[in-house]
């Protein structure tokens, strides 16, 4: 008897229906994410569905049985079924995915952080870092540099990519624009995944413009304390972040004794002698190592994606409080 070859059987084949469109794949990310029982209303917010359209893919995935509700009445909310056979695997798809892109965003990060001379800035920009790419569409990272040197930086940037075969491990093309204050355009693009530096708008009005020279040193002064407050308080909600940024930096001094940098050993002492308190007046002070050292955080290389998230939805709140 000849196999049929398009069978559909809910049983045999069970995450045509779990993975079966767009919209079940987003509200099962959000509940890997979640890790906690939620509300269709929650779900609709982070995913973006329309309110139809949330509750018919968690109707559909409560119907696999994927999914149950706890509770009743208006608290009643929706979980992942632990008794469901391919709750865990489903699971750990979606933290697979999360790995991929954390650890891919971390050496892009760190190769940045490798670079002598360093760039002012460093972020990804274009389809990706709006969300709207499809696959190939290229990662494009913008390195901010001074006219004498980007053209260098960025060739020892590429030439790392290549030996560290990233594109290949990744599937991923990397294009690299290296870029001067001069160029206005790529640095007025936003949103952008800020992988290194300060903001890029932060360079947008040249300090050498003297109509606009106090005016470009007040908005840098304000964007800057904006972003440091940022910092302090996301420093407060994760302390953690101090030790993992410490280790961090332990962990590259070592392994480049002689490039470190002597911010990198500047933030190290900084962190490990102050306390809380004491770091969140330095990060917020107008003094000139304040100020200085403000441009190269270290934070950067150890935050994962929510915890940057998270930052920049602090960031934004505090701009739009100003």
């Amino acid at each position: 008897m000849t196999a049929l070859q398009h069978q559909n059987s809910a049983f045999k084949t069970p995450l045509t229906d779990i993975l079966g469109s767009k919209g079940h794949i987003l509200v099962l990310r959000q509940m890997v994410k979640l890790n906690s029982s939620t509300s269709t209303s929650e779900l609709l917010n982070r995913t973006g569905l329309s309110r139809q359209g949330a509750y018919n893919v968690v109707s559909r995935l409560l119907k696999t049985g994927i999914l149950t509700y706890v509770g009743s009445g208006k608290k009643q909310q929706i979980k992942f079924n632990t008794d469901h056979p391919l709750t865990q695997q489903v699971r750990e798809l979606f933290r697979a995915e999360k790995d991929r892109y954390d650890k891919f965003i971390k050496e892009l990060k760190q190769k940045i952080q490798d670079l002598e001379p360093q760039p002012k800035s460093a972020w990804i920009f274009g389809k990706i870092a709006k969300g709207t790419d499809e696959y190939g569409d290229p990662v494009r990272i913008a390195l901010l540099g001074d006219v004498k040197s980007v053209d260098q930086m960025v060739d020892r940037f590429r030439n790392n990519l290549y030996k560290s075969s990233i594109e290949k491990k990744y599937d991923v093309t990397i294009e690299v624009r290296g870029i001067t204050l001069a160029d206005r355009a790529v640095m007025n693009t936003h949103p952008v995944i800020l992988l290194f530096g300060p903001d890029p708008q932060f360079y947008l009005v040249s300090s050498k413009d003297k109509r606009f020279s106090n005016k470009s040193h007040s908005s840098f002064d304000s964007r800057s304390l904006v972003d440091s407050e940022a910092w302090t308080e996301f420093l407060k909600m994760h302390p953690e972040v101090i030790q993992r940024t410490i280790s961090w930096i332990e962990e590259y001094i070592h392994e480049n004794p002689s490039g470190a940098g002597k911010e990198l050993e500047e933030w190290k002492r900084i962190l490990e002698s102050m306390t809380f308190q004491r770091l969140k007046k330095f990060l917020e002070s107008d003094s000139e190592r304040s100020t200085r050292l403000r441009q190269s955080m270290p934070f950067w290389p150890v935050l994962t994606e929510e915890e940057g998230e998270e930052l920049e939805a602090i960031k934004s709140q505090k701009s739009q409080a100003k």
